[in-house]
């Protein structure tokens, strides 16, 4: 009866009907990954490193005293109610068995050591000091300098021993902690190591930056992923010690006439057993609420928090002396945070170059006043205020998700994509995470639901609209393209009363669609007409995309926009603000700014006024989505303002250059000891390579805001910002802690301290001054406004109406619509005459006049492009010889 009464219920919950606007509580906590092994996540090299520092630790009563007739021994009894050490297994080490002079050698592993040492048979008359059988073994007897041990025979044979090794004597010392030479490990009591993080130069996409605008984030998930909560238990260091053996096995030997090769000499089982009981000093009794925690503490800036390169983002300390090899352990997981730092700055300049274009071309919000100011200027955009911040939301798009290498990749990148105010994503990972992980008070999840603070669009995609044509060769061309239409038209019908749409629309001919069907009045098919439905939806106050997904983004916008203005006149605004002011008068870049402008109404057909055409609302956009990357969109940009047209008349969509076109070198992260705490006592740690670029802090580093408002490292600069000498921290502000570090205790021995709001980050990163990214973009406009005029010039454009006139089945040999299109066109006529386009030609001899006379090549293409990337663009015109077009 319980057991069917339990069944009901189960099906009765499973059957229940959702909450409408609840969001499950699943979506905004998880657990973590039971595939994680902390022991396992780190670099294969590092497993080595517990026994090259230049400290080792021993608990209290068992470090040798000065004089002693014992080096730090390996077995030594228990005192005071204090346990002894207890020899947890025995281990072969790797060798040829077969070896007639080979030295005899085991991996003695206890609570406290793992060491190497060499036997010998012992003697008839040395009585044996303990018996093993493979069993764990507390070590009972005195201490002494040597051992002997008496060995099971399966024990022996495990250890490749020889039949007169049944008794075995070793000397009772861990070579591993002796540390020769060592100043740091006269009392064998362990220490603090200080391993700080940090961005160390701008490099590749990020060459020309200078000052705080690298966004530190990231950090929060990887603490709450892998490092929170008991994450150390027998089952992984069982685990990890069978696997560790085998990874560092001795390439030059295998099989059983070896020991397999397997070398386990480099496993400090005792170091995590330890950790899983919390007696870190052996005392017998460990401490509950230590269990299975990483002893280790993190400080760390506030995440969102812009600084320059070289400054500490976090440290990662050991808390308590026994570990001081475990910062360095765990800098290979904690390094990755390299990657949504990088995102989140690379977002943020690319706001900042569409931001810095937004007031070249005089954008202003389509809200309404009553939500702030709507000019886009710098002090407003660092106002952000409602009219401004919503006007900017949708600018840059994520599609990052099936272009990066994983699904962590997708949810970090995503996320870290978020930090700078931009809301449009298709990748569903990144909001998914924040609600997980950064969501403290419920922050995100407000954000999320309330404030519609990351979405998606209906959107079509090519599938969604290739499948509606026949492709097959001896389709009917007419056919074939009014299944285009009627794909377009099923789009837009389906998701009326969204407030966004986006149809893609270069399946077949992309000049076809935004000149033929776009602007189309055929209500044939029994359902509204195109140019009807952009009618209502203009009327409405909705934003519709058209995405084009092919050719080269600064020659296509600004030819798609210039039909767009042709054929659907009535979206646009044709009633645009005086223009304002940007720069000082007498200011070099206001005189630049003049020109641009003159020049710019020149080409559409002005002599003085607000030459940068937009939409109505900004509600007709094209979606750039192809080859947005941040070294390719200020000449995006620069293309629609030379041309006369508002940065607001594009919405940018990045995938691969958004989200994978980066690595660790991008901002030249590492992760470097900087400081050991031993005895009371500092010892600075740096790294100062002699071919230059790489040199750390020497010390421990606190983070200070100095009087300009930029964040550092401890130190004396020069005027220039140049550290002339480091001030590291003394050994009590490493206790105490320094006088306005700006870095804290975020965790702690296994437990977040401070749960950071997604808003408090977002609010951090903001964008704070655009002066010179400004003036960077005025220059990149007067250096190439000529050569970008040409990608609108009439014959471009009479080139793409000529395309567009080959209708969707373009490739098939049919009569093209070049007549009809001429004479709603007729300006163009003598254009189409000079080139040789006439209305004769059918489609596939019209496309390869042009593609023959008019195009350029791959490696001219290539050239022009590579030149306008470089700044040159005397170069650009030069490999534009004759062409007209980059593109067919």
């Amino acid at each position: 009866v319980a057991g069917a009464t339990t069944a009901a219920a189960t099906a009765s919950a499973a059957t229940a009907p959702v909450v409408a606007g609840a969001l499950p509580r699943s979506l905004t906590s998880g657990s973590a990954n039971p595939k994680n092994n902390i022991i396992l996540m780190t670099d294969g090299y590092k497993f080595s490193h517990h026994k090259q520092y230049p400290v080792s630790w021993m608990p209290p009563y068992a470090r040798p005293a000065a004089g002693a007739e014992y080096f730090p021994p390996i077995l030594f009894p228990g005192q005071a109610g204090r346990p002894g050490s207890t020899i947890r297994c025995l281990r072969p080490v790797p060798v040829n068995v077969e070896e007639p002079e080979r030295i005899m050698k085991i991996t003695v592993v206890t609570n406290v050591s793992t060491a190497v040492v060499e036997v010998e048979p012992a003697a008839g008359h040395e009585p044996a000091d303990l018996t093993f059988d493979g069993r764990p073994l507390p070590y009972s007897g005195q201490a002494k300098p040597v051992i002997v041990m008496a060995l099971s025979d399966a024990q022996r044979a495990m250890l490749k021993l020889p039949a007169n090794y049944s008794r075995i004597k070793f000397a009772n010392m861990d070579e591993s902690k002796l540390k020769r030479g060592s100043a740091l490990n006269d009392n064998f009591e362990g220490g603090y190591n200080v391993s700080y993080f940090t961005p160390r130069a701008y490099a590749e996409v990020f060459d020309n930056l200078q000052g705080d605008n690298i966004v530190f984030f990231g950090l929060q998930y990887f603490i709450k992923e892998y490092l929170v909560g008991e994450v150390v238990t027998p089952s992984k260091i069982d685990d990890a010690d069978a696997f560790i053996g085998r990874y560092m096995a001795d390439v030059r030997i295998a099989g059983p006439s070896f020991a397999d090769g397997f070398d386990y000499t480099m496993f400090p089982r005792g170091d995590w057993e330890s950790m899983v009981s919390g007696d870190y000093d052996e005392t017998g009794a460990g401490s509950p609420s230590k269990k299975g925690k990483l002893p280790i503490k993190i400080e760390a800036l506030p995440e969102g928090t812009t600084l320059e390169p070289g400054v500490c983002c976090f440290k990662i300390t050991n808390t308590h002396p026994r570990f001081f090899w475990l910062p360095n352990f765990l800098e290979t997981l904690l390094v990755q945070v390299w990657y949504p730092m990088t995102v989140a700055t690379q977002a943020r300049e690319f706001k900042k170059t569409i931001q810095a274009y937004s007031i070249l071309s005089q954008r202003v919000s389509q809200l309404p006043p009553e939500l702030g100011p709507g000019e886009f200027t710098e002090e407003n955009l660092a106002q952000d205020e409602l009219a401004i911040h919503i006007a900017q939301v949708f600018d840059l798009l994520d599609f990052g998700y099936r272009g990066v290498s994983s699904h962590e990749t997708a949810s970090l990148g995503s996320a870290a994509y978020y930090t700078t105010g931009f809301e449009g994503s298709d990748t569903v990972a990144g909001s998914r995470m924040l609600l997980q992980y950064y969501n403290a008070q419920g922050g995100f999840q407000t954000i999320f639901e309330e404030g519609h603070g990351a979405t998606s669009v209906p959107a079509a995609e090519h599938s969604t609209i290739t499948s509606w044509a026949d492709v097959s060769p001896e389709s009917d061309p007419a056919e074939y393209e009014k299944a285009e239409y009627n794909a377009f038209t099923n789009m837009i019908k389906q998701y009326m009363p969204s407030f966004a749409v986006s149809l893609v629309s270069d399946g077949f001919n992309i000049w076809n669609a935004v000149m033929c069907l776009w602007p189309s009045d055929d209500n044939s098919n029994g359902g509204p007409s195109m140019r009807a439905m952009l009618a209502e939806r203009l009327a409405k106050g909705q934003l519709t995309l058209i995405r084009p997904d092919s050719g080269e983004g600064v020659e296509t916008l600004p030819q798609l926009l210039t039909v767009l203005y042709m054929m659907l006149n009535e979206h646009w605004d044709h009633e645009l603000r005086p223009l304002a002011p940007i720069f000082p008068e007498g200011d070099v870049h206001a005189q630049k700014y003049a020109e641009i402008v003159q020049k710019v109404c020149l080409k559409v057909g002005m002599q003085e006024g607000n030459p940068f055409r937009r939409c109505v609302g900004q509600q007709l956009r094209v979606l750039q989505g192809d080859g947005v990357a941040l070294d390719t969109l200020p000449d995006m940009l620069a293309s629609l303002l030379a041309n006369g047209f508002c940065a607001n008349c594009v919405h940018f969509g990045s995938g691969g250059g958004l989200l994978q076109k980066l690595n660790r070198d991008t901002l030249g992260v590492a992760f470097k000891c900087c400081a050991m705490y031993v005895g009371g006592k500092t010892f600075p740690v740096g790294k100062d390579p002699i071919a230059g670029g790489k040199k750390s802090y020497g010390g421990n580093p606190a983070v200070v805001r100095f009087e300009d408002g930029v964040l550092r490292n401890r130190g004396e600069y020069d005027e220039h910002g140049n550290m002339l000498r480091a001030l590291p921290m003394s050994y009590e502000e490493f206790v105490n802690g320094a006088p306005g570090d700006e870095l804290r205790c975020v965790f702690k021995d296994g437990v977040l301290l401070e749960d950071q709001n997604f808003g408090d980050v977002k609010e951090r990163a903001k964008i704070r001054g655009l002066d010179a990214k400004l003036r960077e973009a005025v220059d990149n406009l007067y250096d190439k406004i000529d050569f970008l005029q040409l990608m609108s010039s009439d014959e471009s454009m009479a080139i793409r109406i000529a395309e567009a006139s080959c209708g969707s089945k373009w490739a098939q040999q049919h009569e093209t619509k070049l007549a009809d299109l001429m004479a709603m066109l007729p300006q163009f006529e003598p254009i189409f005459q000079n080139l040789g386009l006439a209305p004769e030609m059918d489609s596939v001899t019209l496309l390869e006049h042009i593609k023959f006379n008019f195009v350029c090549d791959r490696q001219a293409k290539k050239a022009i492009l590579k030149a306008l990337t470089a700044g040159d663009a005397a170069a650009a015109h030069a490999a534009l010889e004759n062409k007209i077009v980059l593109t067919l």
